[in-house]
């Protein structure tokens, strides 16, 4: 490979709901910054062009059909650019909607990623269950969104897949007197996920100012395999973090550490058959139909 670097970028900056012309138009410019600095690939905020909304009913305002042609134009305002882009939005699909994470380059969208989980009252959008693996001068990665990364299975099945860099952007409204606070500014499930995946983890974020009762001082930063905080944000500026990973550590493997032990494999599963048929024992109407 002849690149001895791969470079990659994330954004953190001020929350834009309910606008996406300002979001857009901020996306260009910060993808115009990453360009300049020759960078591979660029990772925007989750659901960064519409916000990301507490109601089904604003996210049919807000949302965008990847089919339309209006998300071809929108592709098209990147074609210039060498950087691909990792753009967060509200997708519309029929009757359902995504949080969506499209990947864009030189004007084209190359596929998505659906948030694989949710929660109250985000639970109006359908959940993904495709996890897809991109590539960029012959680097794999794959896309895992906010509340994806705190559970092990999206991480897991991108790095059985192949990928070496998971980007994880997240739009973080977080109480104030939240316990995740804590464990937001430690890292810990960012380093977690590095290490147990022996993947570079690229975290963007929203900042979203102390006026109400939620608040987002930003987590944005970047990871090694080796569970390293190598670049991070200040809380609440604005900041395009720039990040030169050495191309032969993206070459290296940990198979061992990935596949696990088959027997070891087949009990787990074992496990977890036993506790959902456990809970749809306890909890039959939850489970009707599955």
């Amino acid at each position: 490979m002849s690149k001895e670097y791969f470079k990659v970028a994330s954004f953190q900056g001020h929350a834009i709901e309910k606008n996406p012309v300002t979001a857009l138009n901020k996306t260009v410019q910060v993808m115009e910054e990453a360009n300049n600095n020759a960078v591979d690939i660029l990772c925007m905020p989750e659901s960064f062009l519409h916000g990301y909304l507490k109601t089904k009913a604003e996210a049919s305002q807000y949302s965008i059909d990847l089919q339309s042609s209006s998300f071809s134009d929108l592709c098209s305002q990147f074609k210039t650019f060498q950087t691909t882009l990792l753009l967060g939005l509200n997708e519309r699909y029929g009757d359902h909607f995504y949080n969506t994470t499209v990947v864009i380059e030189k004007g084209i969208c190359l596929g998505f990623y659906r948030k694989a989980y949710t929660y109250a009252p985000y639970d109006y959008s359908s959940l993904g269950r495709n996890f897809p693996i991109f590539e960029k001068h012959g680097i794999p990665y794959g896309i895992v969104i906010c509340y994806d990364i705190n559970f092990f299975e999206p991480a897991r099945i991108l790095a059985l897949k192949g990928a070496k860099i998971l980007f994880c952007p997240m739009w973080n409204c977080i109480s104030k007197n939240a316990k995740m606070l804590a464990w937001m500014h430690s890292k810990s499930h960012f380093i977690t996920r590095a290490v147990d995946n022996h993947c570079w983890i690229i975290v963007s974020d929203i900042i979203l100012e102390e006026g109400g009762s939620e608040t987002c001082s930003g987590h944005a930063s970047i990871i090694s395999n080796r569970g390293e905080i190598v670049s991070k944000s200040e809380a609440f500026i604005e900041n395009l973090l720039i990040y030169s990973i050495p191309t032969e550590n993206l070459l290296e493997t940990k198979e061992n550490r990935l596949k696990g032990d088959k027997d070891l494999f087949e009990k787990m599963v074992e496990t977890y058959r036993l506790r959902f048929d456990k809970e749809r024992d306890q909890a039959p109407a939850i489970f009707q139909g599955v």
